[in-house]
Order: C-alpha cells, then structure tokens, then sequence
C-alpha cells in the first residue's frame, strides 16, 4: 500500500487475518516498528515519534478506505493515533471518529514547526484542531476533531474534567459535553483464571481456597519472607512512579513492618523511587522484598499469594491489577480515585459487605488504610 507520509511516498505491508469470524488488518512498517521497545527506549520516547505514527495514522486511515464495506467509525487510542481524526476530517471521509484516552498525562507534544512534517492543511492547526498553546499536540487535537471521545471508567471521565485531573486539557474536555463518557475497562477471566494458571504452586478456585494457602507459602519461600508469622502479606506490581503513590509506601512502610506485615513489591520506572524502595526493604530484609523490573510469572504468583494488594494511586484511569488481585482472591487496598473508585467497594462492617479498602491517596490517608487492613486481618 502506497500513500503521501511526511512530504514522501510512505509504503507498508498489509497483512489479513480472521480470528473468531471477526476481520483482522495489520500494517508492517519494520523501518519504525521493528525495534527493541514500542514507544522509547531509557525512560523517554524515539526521537523520531512523530514521524512513527504520523505515518501510522495515515495508513490506518487508508486502509480504511480501502476496506469494503466502507467502516463506519473508527476508533482510536492515545495521542500515538491521535492524527487519524484530523486526516479523517482533512481528506472528507464519511466514517465518525471515537478517541479513546487511556492516559491523559501523555499528550504527545510536539515543536509548532513539526508541524510541516504532517500531510495535512495548515488550517488544522489552530485553537480548534492540533494547536494548544503555540504548540502541537496530538492528544488534544483527537479530542477537538474527534465525534466522540470515551475513557476507561465513569469516574476518570468525571475528574479529567477538573483541574485536578485534567492535565490543562479539563476546559478541551468539557467541551464534548454529552459526547464524553467512561466506559468501565474489564479483565479476561480466562486469562487470568487461578483456577488454571500454571505459574501458581497450586491452583485454587472460589469456594475452594486451599490452594492459595500453598500459593501463599510458596511465595514467602519465592522471597526469602519471615515465614508463616501469621502476619498479613501485602503485594504491589506497580510502575514506581510517584502517580502510583510508591512514595507513600516509604513512610507507611515502616509502620506496617513494626506491626509484623510484610510486602512484597515488583516493579520499575523512576530510579530514585527504586533506589528508595531497595534502600527500605535492605534494612528489613525479612520482612519487605523489592524486585525490579517486571516478571508476568512472579506478577501472578504475587497475585496468588499476597493477603492485601497495595494500589496507593494519586490518579488511575482505570487499573487493571485490582481486578487482577480480586480475581485471585487477594483484598484490594487502593487510592479512590478513577477507575479504583468504580472497581472496588470500600468494606462496610456494620453492613459486613465492601470488596476492599479505599482511601485518600496521601500519607495520612495510607497509614490509615493499612490500618484497617491489619484490624479486618486481626478480626476473626
């Protein structure tokens, strides 16, 4: 497939599929696509970003074009295919155009002057199109030029239209209107099914939880834990970035290992907070453990293993390893905002009912919530 791509002729190979009656296209471009890591490599994007999903974002478009029956709406997700409702609208196709935002604190930025390396009218940049603040910025020009515009849940939907949350795009976004909505995001329960899966020690199924006990054994072995003290595990897979509110792990650390918990904690990002977090757990070796990087496996078998599930998030569109913790059976402690608001129900003992605990993702906030973890563990 041949097209125009930043001032050239872009070419990319198509690949056709069907997989449950449903059409499936690709597009292969190895020049930008074939590389080590999707978005950047050491903490940052590829220099030549723009240059990447411009040229995705325009085949996409013509492959739309060339697909019959002609598509209705197309979809798109994040600033990485945040062009496509601007070439929609630039080459007058008839299809609608739904912007997705997973994450609104990445917007895709670029110099007012990249802006000549797109394919499209110099009209389109402006307040009304790509244009915000002298500069280009692709997540707010899909939100301007798109029909509608969705996120994965009712509460991040709600709050990224506040000052708080909206990243300076909260005034773009109430602008849709009645055309901005959350969509709460799901699991695959096959997927992520303990009852199946093969990195657990043992598998276990609700109504039948006495594998998790060896799951929960297995792990402080795994780990090097203070062994079956009849304290609670508390796990975390997280990015450690201070959105995730690893920092209030820190001081709220402390004070749940003088109380007998131990932690469990797998993840990586800013290397202060890794080197903080390594520099915590180094003083209690037994008792709270820090691998960095990320492991699929060890994820499940923290998931398996772990009593509590730390997710002290300050923002969170949604969060997917809250649900993946109460799939396998461990009890969500999270920051209630976004999507961690919708997913789980804060526990009401007088009702007796809740599906975790939720609380206000600062320090105070945090002491306190494990605080109430380690009652509810301590009630018989």
């Amino acid at each position: 497939m041949e097209f125009p791509a930043g001032g050239k002729m872009g070419r990319a190979k198509v690949w056709q599929g069907k997989r449950g009656g449903v059409a499936l296209w690709g597009i292969e471009k190895d020049e930008y696509f074939d590389r080590a890591q999707l978005y950047g490599e050491g903490g940052g994007d590829y220099p030549d970003s723009l240059e990447r999903f411009n040229f995705f974002a325009r085949a996409a478009v013509e492959l739309a074009r060339y697909i019959e029956p002609t598509p209705e709406l197309i979809q798109v997700n994040d600033w990485h295919a945040g062009l496509v409702p601007a070439y929609v609208r630039a080459l007058g196709l008839p299809m609608k155009t739904l912007f997705t935002i997973h994450n609104l604190r990445y917007q895709g930025e670029f110099p007012p002057q990249d802006f000549r390396k797109l394919d499209l009218p110099e009209g389109i940049f402006r307040p009304e199109g790509l244009e915000f603040f002298g500069k280009l910025n692709l997540l707010k020009g899909a939100i301007t030029l798109s029909d509608a515009v969705n996120t994965v849940s009712p509460t991040y939907a709600r709050e990224i239209q506040q000052k708080e949350h909206g990243c300076g795009l909260h005034e773009v976004l109430r602008e849709k209107g009645k055309w901005l909505s959350g969509i709460l995001n799901g699991i695959d329960e096959e997927v992520w099914n303990p009852a199946r899966d093969g990195e657990l020690k043992k598998n276990f199924r609700r109504g039948n939880l006495a594998g998790r006990l060896e799951c929960r054994v297995a792990l402080e072995r795994e780990m090097g834990l203070e062994p079956a003290n009849g304290r609670p595990i508390f796990g975390m897979v997280t990015r450690v970035v201070q959105e995730k509110g690893v920092d209030l792990v820190l001081g709220a650390g402390r004070e749940m290992v003088q109380q007998g918990g131990r932690l469990v904690i797998l993840g990586a990002g800013d290397p202060a907070l890794e080197k903080a977090l390594t520099g915590l757990a180094a003083k209690h070796p037994k008792q709270i453990v820090v691998r960095t990087g990320y492991d699929e496996g060890l994820a499940r078998r923290i998931f398996g293993g772990c009593d509590f599930f730390l997710m002290p998030s300050r923002s969170e569109p949604c969060g997917l390893t809250q649900m993946y913790a109460m799939r396998y059976g461990a009890i969500p402690v999270v920051g209630d905002v976004g999507g961690l608001h919708d997913t789980v129900e804060d526990w009401n003992p007088g009702k007796k009912a809740g599906t975790g605990l939720r609380f206000e993702p600062t320090e105070k906030g945090m002491r306190g919530a494990l605080s109430r973890a380690l009652a509810l563990w301590d009630t018989p």
